[in-house]
């Protein structure tokens, strides 16, 4: 008899639900697309799959939101997850004879940039303003160079450039100078260098 109820409970609990997909991109991994094909295991059984997509930038403002139900055992966002860096969040789950699976949860990354980062950046002061010299970054099409006021933070001058040097009139003031590389695909972080007023 005992047997008997445990088959049965066994039966109907193999049967309530699919397993949860198990998703193809690894946990905590780094991608460089925007759009990336979100895929996962096919669940047998399974008529449709419901993905739920959050993306964040690292202060945690929400850059997309999504909830789909998919036919296939992938997904690919309308629109950029990301414009350069993302924490993207993924839950799924599959759909079998009108009952949904427990989700599957995890996250990866997403770095637009990766070959736009410039390396060190040498700033020294000359004849009242500031010398930048830097290396090239491979792919930039240009930089943008920018000194603002050490205390008040206001702009004091800024350049554009296609060459690893730059020279920013300072008036005498100190100042926090940067230089930001500009790639095909978007911006890279600036660096920045402080320099004392004369």
């Amino acid at each position: 008899m005992f047997f008997t109820i445990a088959a049965a409970v066994a039966t109907v609990a193999a049967h309530s639900a699919c397993d949860a997909p198990r998703g193809k991109i690894a946990e905590g991994s780094t991608l460089a697309e925007t759009r990336p094909l979100i895929a996962w295991e096919p669940v047998q059984g399974a008529t449709s799959y419901r993905v739920k997509l959050l993306s964040r930038v690292p202060n945690g403002k929400v850059l997309a939101s999504h909830d789909a139900v998919v036919a296939a055992p992938a997904f690919v966002s309308p629109q950029p997850l990301a414009e350069q860096r993302a924490k993207v969040q993924v839950r799924l789950s599959a759909i079998c004879a009108g009952e949904t699976s427990a989700e599957s949860v995890s996250s990866f990354d997403i770095d637009a940039s990766p070959n736009c980062r410039l390396g060190e950046l040498e700033a020294r002061r000359e004849r009242g303003g500031a010398e930048l010299r830097w290396k090239a970054v491979p792919g930039a099409q240009g930089y943008e160079a920018r000194a603002a006021g050490l205390l008040d933070g206001k702009l004091i001058a800024s350049a554009e450039t296609r060459s690893t040097s730059a020279r920013l009139e300072l008036r005498g003031q100190g100042a926090v100078v940067s230089v930001q590389p500009k790639c095909a695909a978007g911006s890279g972080e600036a660096v920045y260098r402080v320099l004392a007023a004369d």
